[in-house]
């Protein structure tokens, strides 16, 4: 078991279908961590199951994922990022607007209860309230994390880019430690739709490898006068290209993502208007990321970082911020 000293802080990444937790140390070192299927949808369906009310399948989740590290360490605190803090989750956590500034000192938490005399704090989503809203749990955390971690200063003003691909993709805009504007882009429940219940999953045949041909040939589409168009107007190649020989069954997956993410990637750069991105980072899991930068060298972006595993560092950001672990052993 951990020595004591160590241990200074509970992280959690709780989102809707999984959820983990880091036991932190000395310098926001992760001393071990765990991980399960137990994202607030998966706790609300036991909940129903189990006629428990929402806080006790919580609280029982909680004890699960990391009820053995709260008992050995009782002094330390407990704070989570991501869909946990939304309406649907244990306690809403209300958004805070852009600009927002990630480790701010004066930012209030949302908790909860846990124990008797023990709370866990929620840290808040971010809101853009542009003419068309967007929203994110979660991401904010990560970001910060990636920032901590490439060690940019607190006080700069350099301005970057992070993209975080995932279900909903985000593209967001810092400044420091600020978040100045964010996109969301549903791409990848999009292609889980369209590649498991729309007429293009009749064409899908699976394969044990990537086809990176095929990837690139959709990104490449993205990139033509046809995909300038619309990606309604380019998505149903993924089956007339079978119907007619030029694409493959197990290609369809492939060149349906590079049709998908290179017209994420070509909205996002029309924005820019022809100025020079920002430096850009990408945090998301390894296979995913590779997909984005491929499909980035195709529009001529290779200048890329990539990071995994940011939110704990972030939620260290946060406690160190707020001041939460002064009362930490040391």
């Amino acid at each position: 078991m951990t020595n004591i000293a160590e241990a200074q802080l509970i992280a959690l990444d709780w989102g809707t279908t999984s959820a983990r937790a880091y036991l932190m140390g000395r310098g926001g070192s992760i001393v071990a961590n765990r991980s399960a299927s137990l994202g607030i949808m998966q706790v609300a369906a036991q909940a129903k199951e189990n006629s428990l009310t929402l806080d006790a399948a919580f609280e029982q989740a909680l004890a699960e994922l990391c009820g053995e590290w709260m008992e050995t360490y009782p002094l330390i605190p407990v704070i989570a990022c991501g869909m946990i803090g939304s309406q649907q989750g244990w306690v809403e956590a209300t958004y805070r607007a852009v600009p927002a500034n990630l480790a701010a000192p004066e930012f209030e938490l949302a908790s909860v209860e846990i124990s008797p005399g023990r709370r866990m704090h929620v840290i808040p989503g971010v809101l853009d309230l542009k003419t068309l809203p967007d929203v994110m749990r979660g991401e904010e955390t990560q970001i910060l994390g990636a920032v901590e971690l490439g060690g940019t200063d607190s006080r700069s003003e350099m301005e970057q880019l992070f993209l975080l691909p995932g279900t909903h993709s985000k593209w967001v805009k810092v400044q420091g430690r600020t978040i100045t504007e964010f996109s969301t882009s549903m791409t990848g429940e999009t292609f889980a739709l369209l590649s498991s219940q729309s007429i293009l999953s009749k064409m899908i045949e699976s394969s044990e490898s990537v086809s990176w041909i095929a990837f690139e040939r959709g990104v490449q589409v993205s990139q033509s006068a046809n995909g300038a168009a619309d990606l309604m107007l380019t998505a149903f190649s993924a089956r007339t290209l079978v119907l007619t020989g030029r694409l493959q069954r197990t290609e369809v997956s492939d060149y349906l993502s590079g049709l998908m993410i290179g017209a994420e990637i070509r909205s996002v750069i029309g924005a820019w208007d022809g100025s020079v991105l920002p430096p850009l980072t990408i945090c998301g899991n390894k296979e995913l990321s590779a997909r984005y930068r491929r499909a980035l060298k195709n529009f001529g972006i290779t200048e890329v970082r990539e990071l995994q595993g940011t939110a704990p560092r972030g939620v260290w950001a946060v406690a160190c911020a707020l001041g939460l672990l002064q009362a930490s052993p040391v």
